[in-house]
Protein backbone atom coordinates (compact mmCIF):
# COMPACT_ATOMS: atom_id res chain seq x y z
CA UNK A 1 0.00 0.00 0.00
CA UNK A 2 1.34 3.00 -0.99
CA UNK A 3 1.86 6.39 0.96
CA UNK A 4 -1.15 8.58 0.99
CA UNK A 5 -1.41 11.71 -1.55
CA UNK A 6 -1.31 13.89 1.55
CA UNK A 7 -0.26 14.00 4.73
CA UNK A 8 0.13 16.34 7.05
CA UNK A 9 3.04 16.30 9.77
CA UNK A 10 3.28 18.93 12.87
CA UNK A 11 6.68 19.87 13.59
CA UNK A 12 5.63 20.64 17.15
CA UNK A 13 7.59 23.89 18.31
CA UNK A 14 10.25 25.28 16.14
CA UNK A 15 9.47 27.87 18.34
CA UNK A 16 12.19 29.45 20.11
CA UNK A 17 10.44 30.35 23.77
CA UNK A 18 12.30 27.85 25.13
CA UNK A 19 15.17 29.03 23.75
CA UNK A 20 14.42 32.21 25.51
CA UNK A 21 14.31 30.69 29.01
CA UNK A 22 17.37 29.57 28.36
CA UNK A 23 19.06 32.68 27.10
CA UNK A 24 20.31 30.89 23.16
CA UNK A 25 18.25 32.14 21.29
CA UNK A 26 20.14 33.93 17.61
CA UNK A 27 20.21 37.46 17.72
CA UNK A 28 18.04 37.42 14.27
CA UNK A 29 15.18 35.38 16.39
CA UNK A 30 13.50 32.41 15.44
CA UNK A 31 13.63 30.96 11.64
CA UNK A 32 13.18 28.12 9.70
CA UNK A 33 14.97 26.75 6.25
CA UNK A 34 11.50 28.86 4.55
CA UNK A 35 10.65 31.66 6.60
CA UNK A 36 11.69 33.95 9.81
CA UNK A 37 9.86 35.45 12.49
CA UNK A 38 11.71 38.17 15.17
CA UNK A 39 11.11 41.26 17.04
CA UNK A 40 11.45 44.77 15.37
CA UNK A 41 14.16 46.59 15.92
CA UNK A 42 16.39 42.96 15.70
CA UNK A 43 15.50 42.08 19.35
CA UNK A 44 14.46 38.23 20.31
CA UNK A 45 11.55 38.89 22.11
CA UNK A 46 8.72 42.18 23.01
CA UNK A 47 8.59 42.88 26.64
CA UNK A 48 7.05 46.18 27.63
CA UNK A 49 6.39 48.16 31.31
CA UNK A 50 2.64 47.96 31.56
CA UNK A 51 1.19 51.44 30.94
CA UNK A 52 -2.24 53.34 30.83
CA UNK A 53 -2.29 54.12 26.96
CA UNK A 54 -1.71 51.39 24.89
CA UNK A 55 1.78 49.91 23.93
CA UNK A 56 2.95 50.25 19.92
CA UNK A 57 5.85 47.69 18.66
CA UNK A 58 6.14 44.96 15.81
CA UNK A 59 7.44 42.24 14.91
CA UNK A 60 9.38 41.23 11.30
CA UNK A 61 8.39 38.34 8.70
CA UNK A 62 10.98 37.33 6.58
CA UNK A 63 11.20 35.09 3.92
CA UNK A 64 13.86 32.96 3.18
CA UNK A 65 13.39 31.09 -0.11
CA UNK A 66 13.13 32.32 -3.70
CA UNK A 67 9.44 31.26 -4.04
CA UNK A 68 6.47 33.63 -2.88
CA UNK A 69 5.06 32.42 0.30
CA UNK A 70 1.93 33.02 2.68
CA UNK A 71 2.24 33.52 6.73
CA UNK A 72 -0.53 33.11 9.13
CA UNK A 73 -0.09 34.99 12.67
CA UNK A 74 -1.76 34.26 15.09
CA UNK A 75 -1.34 35.16 19.35
CA UNK A 76 -2.02 33.20 21.45
CA UNK A 77 -1.66 32.73 25.70
CA UNK A 78 1.57 31.86 26.95
CA UNK A 79 2.16 29.96 30.42
CA UNK A 80 5.72 30.53 32.20
CA UNK A 81 6.33 27.05 34.03
CA UNK A 82 8.59 27.17 37.22
CA UNK A 83 11.45 25.70 35.14
CA UNK A 84 11.68 28.97 32.93
CA UNK A 85 10.47 27.18 29.86
CA UNK A 86 7.09 28.43 28.14
CA UNK A 87 4.01 26.88 27.46
CA UNK A 88 2.01 27.95 24.66
CA UNK A 89 -1.67 28.57 25.03
CA UNK A 90 -4.67 28.88 22.93
CA UNK A 91 -5.16 31.78 20.74
CA UNK A 92 -6.84 34.92 22.27
CA UNK A 93 -6.54 33.61 25.91
CA UNK A 94 -4.57 35.63 28.38
CA UNK A 95 -2.22 38.50 27.15
CA UNK A 96 -3.15 37.45 23.85
CA UNK A 97 -6.49 38.70 23.92
CA UNK A 98 -4.99 42.30 24.58
CA UNK A 99 -2.58 41.81 21.39
CA UNK A 100 -3.57 43.32 18.23
CA UNK A 101 -2.10 42.50 14.79
CA UNK A 102 -1.85 45.02 11.71
CA UNK A 103 -2.91 42.12 9.54
CA UNK A 104 -2.74 38.06 10.15
CA UNK A 105 -1.92 37.21 6.77
CA UNK A 106 0.98 37.92 4.85
CA UNK A 107 2.06 37.04 0.87
CA UNK A 108 5.74 37.49 0.84
CA UNK A 109 7.46 37.15 -2.71
CA UNK A 110 10.95 35.48 -2.72
CA UNK A 111 13.33 37.02 0.20
CA UNK A 112 10.94 39.39 1.04
CA UNK A 113 10.24 40.99 5.00
CA UNK A 114 7.70 43.31 6.02
CA UNK A 115 6.68 44.69 8.99
CA UNK A 116 3.87 44.46 11.63
CA UNK A 117 2.26 46.20 13.50
CA UNK A 118 1.34 44.84 17.34
CA UNK A 119 -0.41 46.98 19.83
CA UNK A 120 -0.23 45.75 23.61
CA UNK A 121 -3.25 46.65 25.75
CA UNK A 122 -1.62 46.48 29.45
CA UNK A 123 -4.05 44.87 31.83
CA UNK A 124 -4.87 47.14 35.13
CA UNK A 125 -3.18 46.45 38.20
CA UNK A 126 -1.16 44.19 37.01
CA UNK A 127 0.59 42.56 39.87
CA UNK A 128 3.11 40.00 37.79
CA UNK A 129 4.50 39.90 34.36
CA UNK A 130 1.99 38.10 31.47
CA UNK A 131 2.84 36.52 28.26
CA UNK A 132 2.03 35.54 24.80
CA UNK A 133 2.74 34.71 21.84
CA UNK A 134 2.99 36.12 17.99
CA UNK A 135 2.90 32.85 15.87
CA UNK A 136 3.41 32.38 12.25
CA UNK A 137 2.99 29.13 10.16
CA UNK A 138 3.86 29.26 6.55
CA UNK A 139 2.19 28.10 3.78
CA UNK A 140 4.39 27.78 0.70
CA UNK A 141 1.34 26.62 -1.49
CA UNK A 142 0.32 23.47 -3.03
CA UNK A 143 2.77 20.24 -3.14
CA UNK A 144 3.28 16.76 -2.98
CA UNK A 145 3.81 13.93 -0.86
CA UNK A 146 4.77 15.00 3.03
CA UNK A 147 3.97 18.27 3.71
CA UNK A 148 5.79 20.30 6.60
CA UNK A 149 3.91 23.04 8.78
CA UNK A 150 6.41 24.58 10.69
CA UNK A 151 5.39 27.06 13.77
CA UNK A 152 7.23 29.55 14.77
CA UNK A 153 6.77 32.23 17.58
CA UNK A 154 8.11 35.99 19.53
CA UNK A 155 7.44 35.96 22.69
CA UNK A 156 5.48 39.34 24.32
CA UNK A 157 5.43 40.01 27.56
CA UNK A 158 3.75 42.91 29.68
CA UNK A 159 5.89 43.41 33.06
CA UNK A 160 4.48 45.69 36.60
CA UNK A 161 4.98 49.11 36.78
CA UNK A 162 7.33 50.56 39.11
CA UNK A 163 6.21 50.87 42.43
CA UNK A 164 4.00 54.73 42.48
CA UNK A 165 4.19 54.93 45.82
CA UNK A 166 7.83 54.20 46.57
CA UNK A 167 8.64 57.17 43.60
CA UNK A 168 5.73 59.14 45.18
CA UNK A 169 8.00 58.80 48.86
CA UNK A 170 11.35 59.54 46.47
CA UNK A 171 9.61 63.26 45.05
CA UNK A 172 8.11 64.19 48.11
CA UNK A 173 11.31 63.85 50.10
CA UNK A 174 13.05 65.62 47.30
CA UNK A 175 10.44 68.79 47.37
CA UNK A 176 11.10 69.05 50.87
CA UNK A 177 14.68 69.29 50.64
CA UNK A 178 14.68 71.75 47.85
CA UNK A 179 11.88 74.15 50.26
CA UNK A 180 14.19 73.45 53.05
CA UNK A 181 17.41 74.78 51.19
CA UNK A 182 15.48 77.94 49.79
CA UNK A 183 14.57 78.77 53.22
CA UNK A 184 18.06 78.27 54.00
CA UNK A 185 18.78 80.38 51.50
CA UNK A 186 16.72 82.95 52.26
CA UNK A 187 17.57 83.15 55.60
CA UNK A 188 21.52 83.94 55.30
CA UNK A 189 20.60 86.75 52.75
CA UNK A 190 18.69 87.86 55.21
CA UNK A 191 21.23 88.03 57.87
CA UNK A 192 23.35 89.24 55.06
CA UNK A 193 21.93 92.46 54.87
CA UNK A 194 21.20 93.00 58.25
CA UNK A 195 25.28 92.35 58.44
CA UNK A 196 25.81 94.88 55.87
CA UNK A 197 23.17 97.52 57.03
CA UNK A 198 24.99 97.57 60.75
CA UNK A 199 28.49 98.03 58.97
CA UNK A 200 26.95 100.86 56.75
CA UNK A 201 25.07 102.45 60.06
CA UNK A 202 27.72 102.29 61.83
CA UNK A 203 30.58 104.19 59.24
CA UNK A 204 28.09 106.68 59.43
CA UNK A 205 28.18 107.42 62.97
CA UNK A 206 31.19 107.15 63.24
CA UNK A 207 32.83 110.53 62.34
CA UNK A 208 29.86 112.26 64.68
CA UNK A 209 31.25 110.21 67.64
CA UNK A 210 34.87 111.22 66.86
CA UNK A 211 33.85 115.29 66.73
CA UNK A 212 32.38 115.00 70.12
CA UNK A 213 35.54 113.21 72.00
Amino acid sequence: MGPPKAAVRIAAAVIALCAVAAGVLPAYGVQTTTFGLTAAGGRTKIVHEAQAAPIHDGIVVYNRTGKPITVALDVVGVTRKSDGSYSLGASGTGLAARVRLDTRSLRLPGKARQNVGVTIDAPEDLKAPVYAAVTGVANPGQSTGVAVTERLAVLVGVTPRTDVSATSHTAGATHKRTVAVVVASVLLLALLAILIAAVTLRRRRRPTGEEAT
